[in-house]
């Protein structure tokens, strides 16, 4: 997918997030320098000093390696090395986080590349620290953390398309039908989101039903924007030559049907 999508980007940089599954050797070795990964680290990855420009006696080239360093679970339990403190906002909270943070290379999962990891205190789980890293050494700490928190949609995109749009109950069972079902019900997905962003927000049916014992809601999720096509839909005549695919091309915003308007709740 990665090699698809730089197809696309004609060099331009492109940030990727991606959870300990992926941050490895067959998605990382060889990715391509426009491409920004932010992920996490296990705690017993063999890290690496920048190898030493100087050439040795016997002439040659560098080592693609420096010295062996700590690893993130030794350097956390380190007295030597201090925890410093910041602010980050991730996942609608404000925190002050204990981290430490430095440059090595993580040679089996990327090669030669420089690193900025970030070992984090963790204060609930079981798990007394967690350790993040970007390929972009020149990130700062509250850049990593905050991009690495953004990865969390990509699990409500997913809670969407199971509870929302039948993904999770899906009767596929050949081949073919399978590949269809989740391109299709993505596909669905993004185009309810883009059609809703583009204006749709805006209108009286996009207004969420009122309810006294959720008045502390502040934004809009996927399960508003459904409620707002099913209005829109709810009198559209599948049926009716007028209505044919290629009739589709008109601009917004349609007129909104008097039947549809949303009823607020008591």
């Amino acid at each position: 997918m990665l090699d698809v999508l730089l197809s696309w980007t004609d060099g331009r940089r492109v940030e990727l997030t991606a959870d300990s599954a992926y941050c490895n050797s067959t998605v990382m070795r060889g990715l391509s320098g426009s491409v920004i990964l932010v992920g996490a680290m296990r705690p017993d990855a063999v890290l690496t000093a920048p190898p030493s420009q100087r050439l040795e006696r016997g002439g040659g080239k560098p080592g693609k390696r420096g010295q062996l360093l700590p690893k993130p679970q030794v350097l956390a339990d380190d007295e030597r090395h201090p925890w410093q403190s910041c602010e980050v906002e991730t996942y609608g909270e404000r925190r002050t986080v204990q981290y430490k943070s430095f440059c090595a290379q993580w040679y089996r999962a990327c090669g030669e590349r420089l690193l900025r990891i970030v070992i984090v205190q963790t204060d609930e789980g079981n798990l007394r620290f967690r350790v993040f890293f970007s390929t972009d050494s020149t990130l700062s700490v509250l850049q990593i953390l905050e991009r690495y928190a953004e990865r969390w949609a990509i699990e409500v995109c997913f809670r969407d398309l199971k509870q929302l749009l039948g993904f999770a109950d899906s009767s596929a069972r050949k081949q073919k039908a399978v590949e269809r079902v989740a391109p299709f019900v993505g596909f669905m997905h993004t185009l309810l989101v883009l059609w809703f962003a583009s204006g749709a927000y805006q209108a009286p049916f996009a207004a969420p039903p009122v309810r006294p014992w959720y008045r502390h809601k502040e934004g809009l999720s996927f399960a508003d924007i459904l409620r707002a096509a099913q209005r829109v839909l709810a009198t559209f005549d599948v049926l009716d030559p007028a209505n044919a695919f290629n009739s589709f091309n008109i601009p917004y915003p349609v007129p909104f049907p008097s039947e549809s308007r949303p009823r607020r709740a008591a």
